[in-house]
């Protein structure tokens, strides 16, 4: 064989490689899945252009079609073709790039996985206490409002219904709202079950979903 074709296979070779590390790579990589019932975390499993297998830490959504966003609010509407045990196989609406999936190609920095879910949240810094609106939360920290003046670079204990009470850093403030950072990060699954506390599959809540719909299918 000549010098060139082994240098051709070796490409094709090192290509083929490459691109199974990056498939690995998105192994058990955090995404979310927007329902009509709410907003829950999820764990890809395998993808390719046609569709996705995805992992749960309940449940799977009872909704047959639904929205999959990735950490950097890539939009996918998919269609779920068959259940396991907290897992499911989706088929995308249209076939993807699997390279621009793979490598999350957007112009937006990738930031962690955030849950818009409704919540009301207890703070307690010290002998003060206050309450505020959980406007959105990942594994990492929390956006909330609140009418309570909180100190910048303060710690104090952050209580949600479903969730232990976690030790957070507020890091900004705007206008009302204030962003937390999480001393600690939460475990998946933590976050994951505190979800579906939150939001039950019977509960009813449109409006990010249908947001979403919208955002996707003009993309």
């Amino acid at each position: 064989m000549s010098e060139h074709g082994t240098a051709q296979e070796g490409a094709a070779s090192s290509g083929r490689e490459t691109h199974y590390a990056q498939r690995a790579a998105m192994v058990l990589r955090r995404a979310k899945m927007v329902c009509q019932s709410g907003e829950y975390l999820c764990l890809i499993r395998d993808v390719s252009e046609k569709g996705i297998g995805l992992g749960f830490l309940h449940d799977v959504p009872p909704e047959p079609r639904t929205l999959l966003q990735l950490a950097n609010d890539l939009t996918f509407p998919i269609e779920r073709m068959w259940t396991g045990q907290r897992q499911a196989g989706y088929r995308f609406a249209s076939s993807i790039s699997l390279d621009d999936f793979l490598t999350d190609n957007s112009p937006r920095k990738v930031r962690p996985i955030r849950l818009n879910i409704p919540g009301i949240v207890r703070l307690r810094d010290g002998r003060k206490r206050a309450d505020g609106r959980l406007i959105d939360i990942s594994c990492e920290g929390a956006k909330i409002a609140t009418p309570a003046e909180l100190r910048s670079g303060a710690l104090m204990s952050f209580e949600l219904d479903g969730l232990p009470p976690q030790l957070a850093q507020v890091r900004w403030s705007k206008k009302g709202r204030y962003g937390l950072k999480f001393q600690q990060p939460v475990e998946t699954e933590e976050m994951a079950l505190c979800a579906m506390h939150l939001q039950p599959f019977t509960a009813g809540r449109s409006g990010g979903f249908s947001k979403l719909l919208a955002k996707a299918r003009a993309a």
